[in-house]
Order: C-alpha cells, then structure tokens, then sequence
C-alpha cells in the first residue's frame, strides 16, 4: 500500500466515523423535538432522519474540520505524522487531502439546493398527515421582502379561502393586502375584492384581479414554504464566486492549519488549534 493512498483510507476512516457520530447526535435531538407532533412514530423517525440529513446541508465544514482533527489525532497518537512529513512534502500531503477538499467544495456550493430539496420532501410527509395546509411564498430582492401566504379551503385542495400579501423593507410593512373573495379561472387564481393597507391607510377595493398565474401546478408541486430570490443576472454571478472564492479559501486554510509544521511535535496542543 502507498503511503498516500494510506492517508487517504485513513482520512476516509475519520470521515466516516465523524459522519456518524454527528448524524446520531442530530437525530435523536430531532427526534426529541418531533416527539410531541401528531405524527405516526414511523413518520417522527423518518422526518428526524431528514432533519439530521439538512443539518448537514446547513453547515457542511463542520464534518471536514472534525474529520481533519480526528485524523491528525491519530497519526499523532502512532507518531506516524513525524515519519509522514518525512517522506512527504505539504504540497504532495495537500494533493492527497485535495479530492475530499473538493468533494466539500462542491457541496458548501450546492447546500442551499440540497437543503431546499429536503425541505420539499419534509413538506411533503407532513402535508400527508392531515395537517392544515397553508403556503407561504417569500421572495427576496436586496433589503426587500414580498410574503403571499395563501391559506387552504378545507373543502377543496385547489382552492384557497383566504389570501395575504405584504412587502416588508428592514422590518417596516411598505404595502399589504387581504383578499377573501376568491376563485379558480382555469389555472389562474383571481380575487374580486381586496381590502389594501398603503402609505399608513387602509381602503377597500372591489375589481377583479389575477393574484397567481398556473396556481394549481405552485400549489400541487411546491412545499408549505418556498423562498424564491429575486436577483438579476450581475449579483447572481457575483454571489457564485463570492461563494466559490470563499468555499476554496476556507477549505484551504483549514487543510493548511491541520497540516502545519507545528503539529509534528507531540506537545502541541491540538485542542487550541481546533477550537
């Protein structure tokens, strides 16, 4: 076996045990909390698990750091670490630690889908409990957030009684209205009269109005709450490298710290490194 195909099974080996240890802890404080809803304990074990697994999702550096820790621990503990730099340089120790550096890159750049796709599939469960249905639309551009809560008609599943919208900017409400005069026009949802809150007042407003187009196909496909960000082209693609200049130099730093000179020496305190 070549020394660093060694390293990497034994940094795979830390992974792996960290991995689970964390995905334990996760899900059985999940599965605390989930106790007290009106859920099937097959459905509290099933949705803890999909909690644990967006945990995940949430802070994936985490994993890498005590993964990285575990395993510097353990080639100290064997003094292995001092032979290791030995007969390999960093850039050749850096080479074979970059693989699993890149596996973490490419998911602190995809988290967000992944964890959005969870909380579909979370949505889902919850929503085959005979649990009132409500949806909540946020969309985000820059300070500016515009909420569309549409709350269901407990007779039919495509029709909504009641329907609310209002822009927030830095916590103060900007605009809001309430419609509860509502109907289905092919996929179209409509409102025919609205009572609307603007520059400080309320007044009453009686007219036909599309709220949603193709709202049947959002209301049968999207979870209870789906965030949609409203950025144009330029701050899309600078939130791309801001978040792959940033992954790439996190990542970096982290496997530069953890295979520093100092830590060949047995009296250096890793903890303070760690921590």
């Amino acid at each position: 076996m070549t020394l660093p195909f060694y390293l990497f099974k034994k940094f795979l080996n830390a992974l792996v045990i960290c991995a689970g240890l964390s995905y334990s802890i996760f899900f059985i404080f999940s599965l605390i909390g989930n106790l007290g809803e009106k859920f099937s304990f097959q459905s509290i074990l099933y949705l803890s698990a999909l909690n644990s697994f967006q945990i995940f999702t949430y802070i994936p550096s985490h994993l890498f750091i005590l993964s990285f820790c575990l395993f510097i621990i353990k080639l100290k503990s064997r003094n292995e670490l001092k032979i290791i730099k030995i007969y390999l340089n960093l850039k050749k120790l850096f080479f074979v630690i970059s693989p699993i550096a890149l596996l973490f890159i490419f998911i602190e750049f995809n988290k967000d889908a992944a964890s959005l796709n969870l909380e579909k599939i979370k949505s889902n469960l919850v929503n085959t409990q005979d649990i009132k249905e409500n949806k909540i639309l946020i969309e985000k551009d820059g300070n500016k957030k515009n909420y569309r809560i549409f709350i269901k008609n407990a007779q039919n599943n495509f029709i909504v009684s009641q329907f609310l919208r209002y822009e927030v900017l830095r916590n103060n409400i900007l605009k809001g209205e309430l419609s509860s005069n509502l109907k289905l026009n092919g996929k179209n949802l409509y409102s025919y009269s609205s009572t609307i809150y603007e520059n400080n007042d309320f007044y009453f407003e009686e007219s036909e109005k599309k709220l949603f187009e193709n709202f049947i196909n959002f209301w049968s496909e999207n979870p209870g709450t789906i965030i949609n960000k409203n950025l144009n082209i330029l701050n899309t693609n600078y939130i791309i490298f801001y978040t792959l200049l940033f992954s790439i130099l996190f990542y970096l730093c982290i496997t530069m710290i953890f295979l520093s000179k100092e830590l060949v020496n047995r009296s250096f305190n890793l903890v303070k490194v760690f921590f």
